[in-house]
This record gives structure tokens, C-alpha cells and sequence, in this order.
């Protein structure tokens, strides 16, 4: 009996891990590893995540591309100079070869609003070079007095080109002073070619109008004719000059040079960069270090926000001076004015940070969010010409984008010697002497009562 119990029993344990029970074992496994699946997807965080994502990718591709996926130059200012005093001709007509010049100018590169320049007509070069360093103009385009006198030179051995001289603002904006520089190479060979179609039918009707070498002996003499016959020569010689020659030429010179080892004319916008930067870490970091600190008066809250102030503009400094030392020192970014420099670096990170610091005291993290946000949209619209950007960018973003003022100020330091900077310089100041204000008032609202309340506005 003990026996056959015992064979009952190791009969029973092998049953258990026979085959037949291995496919239940694993079904248990599989709905195992099911209810885990279904537990994270049943997870809110995961889809909130997933939301935040999607909303984080759509919000930064519209920051990032959204001011610069169709960017096209439109209307971009340009000064056209015409001096010309044209040229009369033995005929009796007179011929205004610069005159034809502004026409074409006019109509093919520059006469609507939507064309990549958009050109003032001036008298005076004097007024050209003037509103140029005024950043008012990306070039000039001076026509001479003698320009179709010597466009006419043509008719003669001594032929002289009519020159066209091209000044390009460099230091205004490199992209523009590119696609300008493109544009001019293709403005001379069409008007070369256009000018000679012209001189070419106009020679042709005076050959016309020249009588035959063989007409009949009571109409031309046989001195007649041979002077006839010198004259037609003449005008053949003139129609090959004509073909061979260059009638004008254009000379392009660049003012307000943009100096080397300045980040091929982006100098201004890193910089600009790195100030917005220093202004949001100084903000944060002494968002959390004061935070820290209870105060229960008033005068204890305006105590702390002095307290920022002071600390902001030395860190400020401090940034400016180790900016100075890296990119000009280590990196021989050309600097026109050492002290200069950490001057307007420290008054635009300070003015800065004095904005960003009222959003992120009054909203902590949300205000964080924003300031980055500001960046991430600024970022791309003052890296490109003002004529680049679209009705909206420039309507409802670049109109009070405080990188903006920034870019102006550090592109006339470097470039413009500092002439024409008092405008954005004031904006800049203005802006953050406002938030400065709002930022003392807040001492007046009550101080919520819970370990993470915010300090300041």
C-alpha cells in the first residue's frame, strides 16, 4: 500500500511538469505582461507627456522656422543718385543714357513694393553716404555727370566705359550686401545690353538715312560719294566697337566695412544672445537665493529686491568682462572698444534681466517658460534683415521684441562706430526702468503664507 501511495504521488509531481501544462503556464505569462502594458498606458502622466510633447515640438518649430521657411527680401531701401548731364549728339539730339539707367533700375529691380529693393531717387552723393551711416539705406547706386559722354566714347578710339558707382552697407546686414552684390553683376550685363540695342538701332537709321554710293551722278558727285563712303565706313568701325566694348561698368566699394573675425557679420546677434542669457541665469539664480529668505515687511521685500539689483549688475559685469576675455582674448573676435563694449553688454543684460526677473519672481516656473519662449521666437527674426521677415513676424513680434533693441545697439557699436544707437539704447532702458518700477510696487501686494511662495511682483 506505502508503495503504491508513493507511485500515486511521484505519478502526481510529474503530471505537473509534463508538456501538457506549459502552454497555460505561458498564457498566465502573457496576461501578465498584458496588465503591465495596460497599467502604463492607463498611466494620465504618459498621455499628458505625450500632449506636452506634441504641444513643446508644434511651439518651437513655429519659433524656429515660422519667421524664416519662406524668408524672401522685400522692399529692402536703396538710394539711387542720378547726376548725369547727358550728352548731345551733332544731330541735335540729346541722349540721357543715366536717365535710361533709373528707368530700368526702376521698373525691373525696384519699382513695386513687393521687389527685393525698393530705390529713392537722390541729387547728391553727399546725401547718400550720409543716410547710410544712418543705417537708413543697405546701398547706393551714383550715377556721374559724364556718365553718357563717356557711354558715347563709344564713337570715338578713346573708348571710355560709362561708370556706375555701387556702395553696399556692409555692416548694415551681410545678407542683404550678398544678394545686392548678385544683383548688380546681372544689372550690368542686362543694361550693357540693353544700351546696346539702343546705339546700335540708332546708328542703324543714321546708316539709312546716309544716300547711296550708287545713286545717279545728277544727285552725288564723285567727291560726295567718297566722303559717303569714309562716313559709312566710320559706322561700321563704330557697330564693331560697339559689340567688342564694354559701355558701362559698374565698381562696387563697401562701407561700413564688417571687420574680420566677426563671425562673418553675426557678431551683434551672438553677443545679443549671450546677454539675454546672462540676464535669465542671473534671474533665476536669485529667484531661488532670495527665495529662501522669509520676509514678512515690507521694507524686508524691498530690502531683497535691491539686494537682486545690486547682485544682477555684478553679474552682469562679470559676464561682460569674461565675454571680453574669451571672444576677444582667446577667440581674437575684433573688439573696436574694450570698455565700451562691457558698458553696453552690461546696460542691455541688465536691462534684461530687470524684465525678465518680473516674470519670473511673479511666476516662477510659468515665467521661466516665457522668458525662453521670447528667446526661442526672437532668435530667428534678429538673425535676418527686417525685410526679410513677414507681415505677422513683424507685426505681432518684432515690433516689441526686446533682442531686437539689443541687435541694434551691439551691431552700431561694432560696425557703425557707435553713431546711432541712442534710440535703441532708450527703448532698451525704458523697458526695464518700467519693470523695475512694477517690481518695487510689489512690495505693496501681500506675501502668500506657504514655503514656495514667490518673492517680488
Amino acid at each position: 500500500m506505502i508503495n503504491q501511495h508513493c507511485v500515486d504521488f511521484n505519478s502526481g509531481v510529474g503530471e505537473l511538469h509534463s508538456p501538457r501544462l506549459q502552454p497555460i503556464k505561458e498564457n498566465r505569462e502573457r496576461v501578465e505582461m498584458m496588465e503591465i502594458i495596460v497599467g502604463i498606458l492607463k498611466q494620465k502622466i504618459l498621455w499628458i507627456g505625450l500632449a506636452v510633447m506634441i504641444l513643446f515640438a508644434s511651439v518651437l518649430t513655429i519659433a524656429l522656422l515660422g519667421s524664416t521657411i519662406n524668408a524672401e527680401l522685400k522692399g529692402a531701401p536703396m538710394a539711387l543718385v542720378l547726376q548725369d548731364e547727358g550728352v548731345a549728339l551733332q544731330s541735335g539730339v540729346e541722349l540721357n543714357f543715366g536717365q535710361k539707367i533709373v528707368e530700368s533700375v526702376m521698373t525691373s529691380i525696384g519699382g513695386q513694393d513687393n521687389s527685393a529693393f525698393k530705390w529713392t531717387i537722390l541729387t547728391d552723393k553727399s546725401e547718400a553716404m550720409d543716410a547710410m551711416n544712418d543705417q537708413k539705406y543697405y546701398g547706393a547706386l551714383i550715377i556721374p555727370k559724364d556718365f553718357s559722354k563717356k557711354v558715347m566714347s563709344v564713337t570715338s578710339a578713346n573708348q571710355t566705359p560709362g561708370e556706375v558707382e555701387v556702395y553696399v552697407n556692409n555692416g548694415m546686414s551681410q545678407t542683404v550686401a550678398n544678394i545686392l552684390t548678385q544683383v548688380v553683376g546681372k544689372m550690368e550685363t542686362g543694361i550693357n545690353d540693353k544700351l546696346r540695342t539702343q546705339l546700335a538701332a540708332q546708328l542703324a537709321s543714321a546708316t539709312k538715312q546716309t544716300p547711296e554710293i550708287g545713286q545717279s551722278p545728277s544727285k552725288q558727285t564723285s567727291q560726295t560719294a567718297s566722303a559717303q563712303a569714309a562716313a559709312m565706313q566710320a559706322q561700321r568701325q563704330m557697330m564693331q566697337n560697339l559689340q567688342q566694348n564694354t559701355l558701362v561698368s559698374f565698381t562696387i566699394d563697401k562701407v561700413n566695412v564688417i571687420p574680420d573675425h566677426s563671425a562673418n557679420g553675426n557678431a551683434p546677434v551672438s553677443v545679443t544672445m549671450l546677454a539675454w542669457m546672462t540676464g535669465l541665469i542671473s534671474s533665476i539664480l536669485l529667484f531661488f537665493v532670495i527665495k529662501k529668505v522669509e520676509q514678512t515687511k515690507k521694507t524686508e521685500k524691498a530690502l531683497t529686491i535691491g539686494i537682486q539689483i545690486v547682485c544682477a549688475i555684478a553679474f552682469c559685469f562679470i559676464a561682460s568682462l569674461v565675454i571680453l576675455i574669451v571672444g576677444n582674448g582667446l577667440l581674437k573676435m575684433t573688439v573696436p572698444n574694450s570698455f565700451e563694449f562691457c558698458l553696453y553688454f552690461t546696460l542691455i543684460s541688465f536691462s534684461f534681466f530687470l524684465m525678465q526677473s518680473m516674470l519670473v519672481n511673479g511666476l516662477g516656473a510659468q515665467g521661466i517658460v516665457l522668458v525662453m519662449l521670447v528667446f526661442f521666437f526672437g532668435l530667428p527674426m534678429i538673425s535676418l534683415p527686417y525685410e526679410m521677415l513677414s507681415s505677422a513676424s513683424k507685426f505681432w513680434l518684432y515690433s516689441w521684441m526686446p533682442l531686437r533693441f539689443g541687435v541694434e545697439v551691439m551691431r552700431d557699436f561694432f560696425y557703425f562706430a557707435g553713431t546711432n544707437m541712442i534710440k535703441p539704447m532708450t527703448s532698451l532702458l525704458s523697458a526695464g526702468a518700467i519693470c523695475l518700477v512694477l517690481s518695487f510696487l510689489s512690495v505693496f501686494m501681500p506675501v502668500k503664507k506657504s514655503k514656495t511662495s514667490n518673492l517680488g511682483f
